[in-house]
């Protein structure tokens, strides 16, 4: 059953990543501060959202904070964030940022 899982989550994390931060924020914070504003915004979000990916671990029973490779993660993961909300507004829709992050992961 974890075979499949992991097999699938390329597909379902980018669905539910993409409507939340390229469809709720995004629109959310363009509504005040225009799409370049809000898209810095959304891809911050993304950003450190994902340092549990990477920047946070948990070696031999203690949690350490990887301060170089975060911080080189997490500016790796806004400019990641940036060519999704361009997908999103090439395509007009948050499906092109969705299908982008899948062909990504």
């Amino acid at each position: 059953m974890a075979i499949c899982l992991i097999k699938l989550e390329p597909i379902f994390s980018p669905i539910g990543e993409e409507l939340f931060f390229r469809g709720i924020v995004h629109s959310s914070f363009a509504k005040s501060f225009g799409n370049l504003k809000a898209s810095i915004i959304d891809s911050s979000a993304f950003a450190l959202v994902h340092i549990s990916h990477f920047g946070l671990v948990f070696i031999n029973n203690e949690w350490k904070f990887l301060t170089v490779p975060t911080i080189i993660w997490v500016i790796s993961m806004f400019l990641v964030g940036i060519l999704f909300y361009l997908c999103r507004k090439k395509s007009g829709s948050v499906l092109g940022a969705i299908i982008c992050h899948s062909a990504f992961n």
